[in-house]
């Protein structure tokens, strides 16, 4: 027979188990995050990841060599096992150079079996149009030239960067010609356009906007 002692102190160490199992059960549902470096330049990209022995709900991480990429494909090794993966919640994010995905998989995938997934520009990516910062520049945008550009070239943020510094150098009566931003030298003219009437190319970029022509 049990004493009130015993009892209590039965359940005392009971209460304690499960508070720790309540605490320990966030912990252990928390899915996993695998960094991944997607291998390539600034026109396209590959990340391996590896199936052997499944995953559950893990988070992949792939960190981009550009910006404005498109997810163009996905391959596995060896092809048997096509079905016993899936990928879920794809996006893109920190300004594009940042892939998320959860990955799913099947125990039983054997040693040495990968996944790659191949980013790359698409067509669409090939301009685009940025919000302006400066006051004196509007209708900017940034379009790629030919097969390869400059680390950083390619992007909002820089196109920003060099208007402004056009900007400034315009409004102190500076030649704005030519002129390095970031370690990436441009040349401006004028161009014939109606809208955009400036154009800065450097880094395998054209930057058009439209901006003041005379003091």
């Amino acid at each position: 027979m049990h004493t009130p002692h015993r009892l209590a102190r039965a359940t005392a160490v009971a209460g304690a188990l499960i508070a720790t199992a309540a605490l320990a059960a966030p912990a252990l549902a928390a899915p996993k995050t695998r960094d991944v470096t997607c291998k390539g330049n600034a026109n396209a990209c590959s990340a391996v990841v590896s199936l052997a022995g499944g995953a559950s709900n893990v988070k992949l991480r792939i960190a981009l060599t550009d910006t404005d990429f498109a997810l163009t494909s996905t391959t596995v090794r060896p092809a048997s096992v096509k079905g016993a993966y899936s990928l879920s919640k794809g996006s893109f994010s920190v300004g594009g150079s940042i892939y998320t995905t959860t990955l799913n998989a099947v125990r039983s995938i054997p040693k040495g079996a990968t996944l790659t997934l191949r980013f790359g520009v698409t067509s669409a990516a090939k301009s685009m149009s940025c919000k302006s910062v400066t006051k004196s520049i509007s209708a900017l945008s940034i379009a790629r030239q030919g097969t390869k550009q400059a680390k950083g070239a390619y992007s909002c943020q820089q196109a920003n960067a060099v208007t402004n510094t056009w900007a400034l150098r315009f409004d102190h009566r500076e030649q704005v010609q030519k002129f390095s931003v970031n370690d990436i030298a441009y040349r401006c003219g004028v161009i014939p356009s109606v809208t955009q009437n400036l154009q800065c190319t450097g880094g395998g970029t054209a930057i058009r906007f439209a901006g003041p022509t005379g003091h």
